[in-house]
């Protein structure tokens, strides 16, 4: 058994689930429209590699925390269903049919809120995910952060936690990333592939030992 490990945005995804929920909140009315202006200036940071990630996701968890427990699973659920899932790419399906068909550990390894990923994953038949990893009490969120948010070399402590739990090797590991924020992931296993890069990712000296593909068709 090998062991995969996908970022999401850009990567699994060919979109922003962040921008993606936020907008879908404001339309909801469960978020105020000046949100988008925050939004817009922290997804500039964050290709640029600059992002303070533990103030991002404080921020955009506050919409949801005005709802009961079962308010936000519905809202979250819904919304990944009907509006991230299609937006899954081809080459996304294709890479998971792979690594399932070889019985190999796949997990999503992203910065974004758990409580967003988790519903990812259960609807990839995911089994496992590295997540930004936000608090529940009586499984509501509190809006606190209770852990290491998995962004650029911290996702690579994150596997390493993973590894040393787990006794797993990355022999023959696959990493698939979008970003400068993936490098420190994507370096540290055997397979590396720059999945429809961003431009940072493209002009950066480490892009030589990656194998680039297009997962849009």
């Amino acid at each position: 058994m090998s062991l995969a490990f996908f970022d999401m945005d850009g990567t699994l995804v060919g979109g922003d689930t962040n921008d993606i929920t936020l907008h879908h909140f404001v339309k909801l009315g469960i978020a105020p429209s000046d949100m988008l202006v925050k939004l817009s200036e922290c997804e500039r940071k964050f290709f640029e590699g600059s992002l303070d990630i533990n103030d991002f996701v404080r921020f955009a968890v506050t919409p949801l925390l005005k709802l009961s427990k079962d308010e936000q699973y519905k809202v979250l659920h819904e919304t990944v269903r009907d509006l991230i899932i299609p937006l899954v790419k081809p080459g996304a399906k294709r890479a998971l049919d792979f690594h399932k068909k070889r019985g190999d550990r796949i997990f999503i390894v992203t910065s974004t809120c758990d409580y967003i990923v988790e519903h990812v994953a259960s609807l990839l038949g995911i089994s496992d995910y590295i997540a930004a990893p936000m608090e529940k009490v009586d499984g509501k969120l509190t809006g606190k952060q209770c852990g290491i948010v998995p962004y650029q070399e911290d996702k690579v402590k994150r596997i390493n936690e993973i590894l040393k739990k787990d006794n797993l090797s990355l022999e023959d590991s696959y990493a698939y990333g979008d970003s400068i924020n993936d490098l420190p992931m994507l370096m540290m296993c055997t397979h590396r592939f720059a999945v429809d890069p961003n431009e940072k990712l493209l002009n950066h000296p480490d892009l030589k030992a990656l194998k680039v593909v297009n997962w849009k068709e």
